[in-house]
């Protein structure tokens, strides 16, 4: 198929894939080249429209072009558009197909309702996204896919650090209630490490953590990284025992904890927003993040997973790595958005 990728605004205008492993760029951004260059080493042909910053160019067997070269009257079998509402998108395209890839829960606009209505696909990201979306329009046409993980990055052995945390998601998204925990978690296993990692460089913006690490800095056995190299961040996740993500942001999927359970670093987290299926290997706490007893319980879990229950994380993790490979692995996406960009039966619809 001739699949054309067009893009508006926001963090994903002007990235390509040597910035994977360069730069650095964030979880949509991650999904969406990772995604064209699964379809295209399948044998699409694939244009991405997001105005590249290094200049038009083939990578990953997609083109990467300015915006301002799409043509809405070049029949491709397939128009993706990706994220919002297109300011470019003219009332008709020559397209046989038109998708609308959503990963944004706020920006809901006239605009965006006009889209989802007229879209052949709305593309959420997971069931929580999707009830979102129901929310707010009749859309028949919906169907729920991963944001799939580059296992290929996790394929290398790395012994694990006994005891070692990973906290690697924006800090604002909940790294001040770990702060809380975290003194409780150490009192208790006196062998604990953390790691902090991610903040919004990986999006092209400032760092905006500097509270946040005033707030860690002293304390024992934390290392505060902030945004790190593809490489580092997937070495920081296979040496963890457990992702520690306090989220208390209702993601509508979270990219980080996929690929920490493909890993091993198994992500306890709380059952809020897409966290619920996206954690589906890893461990849930049941109680409210918003609730006085959180801190208290979310310690506790974790102590018992890192002192007593260890044998039961040691098995939960080696059964969650195989069904994580399996769920969020790139081929598994690839049928899925074939499957959609074919017209066939919306998947998780």
């Amino acid at each position: 198929m001739r699949i054309s990728l067009l893009c508006n605004l926001g963090s994903v205008m002007g990235v390509t894939p040597p910035d994977i492993y360069g730069k650095g760029v964030g979880g949509a951004e991650l999904a969406m080249m990772t995604t064209m260059e699964t379809l295209a080493a399948r044998g699409h042909d694939i244009t991405v429209y997001n105005d590249p910053r290094g200049g038009e160019g083939r990578h990953g067997g997609v083109a990467y072009r300015k915006v301002g070269a799409f043509d809405p009257a070049d029949p491709v079998d397939a128009l993706i558009i990706f994220r919002t509402p297109n300011a470019v998108l003219p009332d008709k395209t020559a397209a046989k197909r038109l998708v609308w890839w959503s990963i944004d829960k706020d920006i809901m606009d006239v605009g965006t309702r006009v889209l989802g209505v007229r879209a052949d696909s709305v593309v959420c990201i997971s069931p929580f996204h999707r009830t979102h979306m129901e929310g707010i329009a009749p859309w028949p046409k919906i169907a729920v896919i991963d944001c799939g993980v580059r296992t290929q990055d996790y394929d290398e052995p790395v012994n694990r650090v006994p005891g070692r945390l990973i906290y690697c998601s924006v800090p604002d998204r909940g790294l001040v209630i770990l702060h809380k925990a975290w003194p409780i978690i150490k009192a208790a296993v006196p062998h604990a490490s953390l790691v902090i990692t991610s903040d919004y460089r990986l999006w092209g913006l400032a760092a905006g953590n500097s509270n946040h690490r005033l707030a860690w800095a002293g304390l024992a056995d934390v290392q505060f990284f902030g945004a790190v190299s593809r490489a580092h961040l997937c070495l920081l996740q296979m040496s963890a025992e457990i992702m520690a993500y306090t989220c208390m942001d209702e993601e509508l999927f979270c990219i980080a904890v996929a690929e920490c359970q493909v890993a091993g670093a198994v992500p306890v987290t709380p059952d809020i927003g897409a966290l619920g299926t996206t954690n589906e290997f890893g461990v849930l706490v049941q109680e409210s993040v918003n609730s006085g007893g959180f801190v208290a319980a979310y310690a506790e879990r974790v102590i018992a997973l890192l002192g007593p229950h260890h044998d039961y994380l040691e098995k939960r993790r080696e059964t969650m790595m195989r069904a994580a490979r399996n769920r969020f692995n790139m081929e598994t996406v690839a049928d899925q958005w074939e499957s959609v960009l074919r017209g066939d039966p919306a998947p998780g619809g």
